[in-house]
């Protein structure tokens, strides 16, 4: 059998997941609730179609296009220069909450301009965003249907790789009565945002991709300040370096009783009650590090810097001239805040 053609995504991991890529020249529907990314991903999609020469419109059913402009800048993507170019269309399809429907409704005129501008600019990949939005046009769920169905073939008749999205419950479920556009799609990715022990998480699903194997798993991502991130859950081996040399603790005692020290590549546990040392014993191990040349990343989820700093002298150490030579650095943060950490600075008076 020939293998399905792919294009890939450029995100990071998700082509990993997808096995190569969405399938080119077809529908994939990406569906979930608000601020799970649907958007974002559908932008990187596009960018990297034209990182590869390959032009693309962006149809925006529900928000301003002057909004996805200012959001993309977020994330350091210049939309209004690739507009210039004429390697992106960005078209607000949005409908006039105000207009009044008389007499029958089709896509013609929306084919019309994709159409147009898809031939202008030898565009190969299409977004529509929020396509749920347009679909409240139709009082008749079965125009509806026969609507978007003209809609898919159109777009498969050319060639175009297209991603639709459309809101979805924590279910998986559109928020519309028209379920069919999971049948429709070649492709189908659900994106979920969940929140367990006030602890928030998102996680990637793919549902269906016709004629290609795909990872089954549920697979985490996060949106950075540069785009979106997935993280493979089949792809995680343990590849891992053997254990190395001993490396000293920083208190002679203490490395005999470990039989030299830590080990390189290797992760130490220490546990205990508040006043047993935890946190004495890690920071004579980081000053230790960075007497001997070595840079510390040094992370804290309990105490203020000051804090940190202020209660080692207590203890006879001393973390302040390695961050002044900038061999140690870290953050002080709560592990529930939004992961924003500060970089350790005894000069800094405020509490992280």
């Amino acid at each position: 059998n020939t293998p399905i053609q792919k294009a890939t995504t450029g995100i990071s991991g998700l082509d990993d997941i997808l096995l190569g890529g969405l399938p080119a020249g077809r529908t994939t529907l990406i569906s979930g609730g608000p601020g799970t990314g649907k958007t974002v991903v559908a932008l990187q999609f596009l960018l990297e179609g034209i990182r590869l020469g390959e032009p693309g419109i962006f149809l925006t059913m529900e928000e301003r296009a002057e909004g996805i402009r200012e959001n993309a800048a977020s994330l350091g993507w210049d939309l209004p220069r690739y507009e210039e170019q004429g390697s992106l269309f960005l078209f607000d399809a949005r409908l006039d909450p105000q207009a009044v429907l008389s007499g029958s409704f089709d896509l013609s005129a929306l084919l019309a301009i994709i159409g147009g501008a898809a031939e202008a600019m030898g565009a190969k990949r299409i977004v529509i965003d929020a396509l749920d939005m347009l679909m409240r046009v139709f009082d008749d769920p079965r125009e509806a249907r026969n609507q978007i169905y003209a809609l898919h073939e159109w777009l498969a008749n050319r060639q175009l790789t297209v991603i639709l999205t459309a809101k979805a419950a924590a279910t998986g479920e559109i928020i519309h009565p028209y379920d069919f556009l999971d049948f429709m799609a070649d492709c189908v990715i659900f994106l979920d945002n969940r929140v367990t022990d006030q602890l928030s998480t998102r996680r990637l699903r793919v549902i269906k991709f016709r004629g290609s194997n795909f990872s089954r798993s549920e697979n985490p991502y996060i949106i950075t300040d540069k785009g979106i991130r997935f993280i493979p859950m089949t792809g995680l081996e343990l590849s891992h370096a053997p254990l190395g040399t001993h490396v000293s603790s920083g208190q002679a005692d203490f490395d005999k009783i470990l039989g030299g020290g830590f080990r390189q590549a290797s992760c130490a546990l220490i546990s205990g009650t508040t006043g047993t040392g935890k946190t004495t014993l890690a920071s004579t191990f980081a000053r230790a590090a960075c007497a001997r040349g070595e840079r510390v990343l040094y992370l804290d989820f309990e105490e203020s810097q000051d804090a940190l700093v202020s209660g080692m002298l207590s203890a006879g150490i001393d973390l302040r001239p390695a961050i002044e030579a900038g061999r140690l650095k870290g953050a002080c943060d709560d592990a529930r805040s939004d992961g924003r950490g500060r970089t350790l600075d005894p000069h800094d008076r405020h509490h992280g």
